[in-house]
């Protein structure tokens, strides 16, 4: 193997929106990979805006603001641009994304997910303080019902939206004959994906290697019939995802 290329000849899906895909498809392309792009879903604001700004400005008094991705993070700031509470993160780049903006936030040193979070030891005694999650439209829902059961009166603000982008099924047959793994951000893009793809493609999605988010979207593709284990990096990062797709690699090479 290329040491300087250890993805050399690997086709790659990234199933990211488009405005967030480049950085990643960078970084697996200059460690040898193909690189398809087939975005499945649009990031847009709220359709009522308004309501979640006033939402955000409700909760000013809040112990702890808990953003649950990139997103959330640059849309409540274009919907709020006053002074924000203490912030806890999920994964490391909504953190760097919040430290950009001049906070320290709570994060998992390593765990990153919500369980992770939800360990942190000063989101343990929560009864009576107000919490607010901020996510997307329809996003997790494991981080509410933990902070309530431990006292928590909490608010979930959605301030943006996935909307799904419509693709010929020509289109995503001619994607999926030429890739061997596949990038997908959420439980909701996959489910899209299956149901994009051509009936006559569906053994070979199933069959491609998955690399997720998250131990529930792994789940997910369990219960979709996704043949392979999905992998899933150590955080949610454009660099640890090529780690996790470059150690996967050579574990198949050495078993050749």
């Amino acid at each position: 193997m290329n040491a300087s290329a250890p993805l050399q000849g690997l086709r790659v899906l990234v199933t990211r929106p488009a405005a967030q895909a480049d950085a990643l498809c960078r970084l697996l392309e200059a460690r040898g990979a193909q690189v398809q792009r087939l975005p499945l879903q649009a990031i847009e604001p709220v359709r009522q805006p308004a309501l979640a700004a006033r939402a955000l400005a409700g909760m000013r008094d809040a112990a702890v603001w808990i953003f649950t991705s990139v997103n959330a993070v640059h849309y409540a700031r274009q919907l709020d641009a006053g002074v924000w509470p203490a912030t806890a993160a999920v994964g490391a780049a909504t953190a760097a994304a919040l430290e950009r903006l001049g906070h320290a936030p709570l994060a998992p040193a390593q765990a990153f997910s919500s369980e992770g979070l939800l360990d942190l030891p000063q989101l343990q005694d929560l009864a009576g303080r107000r919490v607010a999650v901020i996510s997307g439209e329809g996003g997790r829902e494991a981080l509410a019902p933990a902070l309530r059961a431990r006292g928590a009166e909490v608010e979930r603000i959605s301030v943006y939206r996935r909307v799904p982008l419509p693709h010929a099924a020509e289109a995503v047959a001619r994607a999926l004959a030429q890739v061997d793994a596949l990038i997908v951000t959420g439980g909701e893009a996959l489910a899209l994906l299956l149901q994009l793809a051509p009936a006559v493609e569906r053994p070979r999605l199933l069959g491609l290697q998955l690399v997720v988010p998250s131990r529930r979207v792994v789940e997910q593709a369990r219960q979709l019939g996704f043949v392979r284990e999905p992998l899933v990096p150590d955080q949610v990062a454009d660099a640890a995802f090529v780690r996790c797709l470059e150690a996967w690699r050579a574990d198949n090479k050495s078993m050749q």
